[in-house]
């Protein structure tokens, strides 16, 4: 009798052809673990204790995309997280760079009782007779991560950056009217690049 026959008479023969076609590679990502076993993080509205207003929201924003990205630990709420990630803005600066442009101060008209200057030929006080095309933007962020079961501190760290942007172009470049639209355009689009690569840092540190 062969092997075969003698299988198939024990039932055997039915298992030959799976256990054939079984012998497969799987690649999996088991290698890449989440730190302290924690399987799901949720992440806090970013706290601003900065006098600035910048827009915060989009550094929240762009931590959880790299959660989500990163792939290690899943997003969640509050309520169905691990750990909770804590992100605040401890200070924030915005300030002109680069060389000012002096405006002559003898622009205001002379005042007198009978004769009284137009609203429009007064020098623009907010630019105080001297302004820069340009502004920088400073932050600092602190970043703590805590486990909700046991209610340890998990991560604690700093991190700061800064960025330049274009804050005001010439009047045939963008009208007056749209030089405050400009202003936020330019500064969001700015953050959000600085937020991304900030995002980026504390997720790999913490996922590390």
């Amino acid at each position: 009798m062969s092997i075969l026959t003698y299988a198939r008479s024990l039932g055997i023969g039915l298992l030959l052809p799976i256990l054939s076609s079984s012998c497969a590679y799987r690649f999996t990502n088991t290698a890449m673990r989440s730190p302290l076993g924690i399987q799901t993080l949720a992440v806090e509205a970013v706290w601003d204790n900065s006098r600035e207003v910048i827009p915060h929201e989009l550094l929240w924003s762009a931590v959880q995309r790299e959660i989500v990205r990163n792939g290690r630990v899943t997003l969640t709420n509050q309520d169905e997280a691990d750990a909770l990630m804590v992100v605040s803005i401890t200070k924030a600066k915005v300030t002109p760079i680069g060389t000012p442009s002096q405006e002559t101060l003898s622009k205001d008209p002379s005042v007198l009782d009978t004769n009284k200057g137009t609203p429009e030929s007064y020098r623009n006080l907010r630019r105080a007779g001297s302004w820069t095309t340009a502004e920088g933007i400073m932050f600092t962020v602190h970043v703590n991560v805590y486990d909700l079961k046991s209610r340890a501190l998990l991560f604690n760290r700093d991190y700061s950056s800064s960025i330049a942007f274009k804050s005001m172009r010439p009047v045939t470049i963008t009208p007056t009217e749209s030089a405050f639209l400009n202003y936020e355009e330019a500064l969001q689009a700015q953050f959000k690049a600085a937020s991304n690569s900030m995002a980026n840092s504390i997720v790999n540190d913490f996922l590390m």
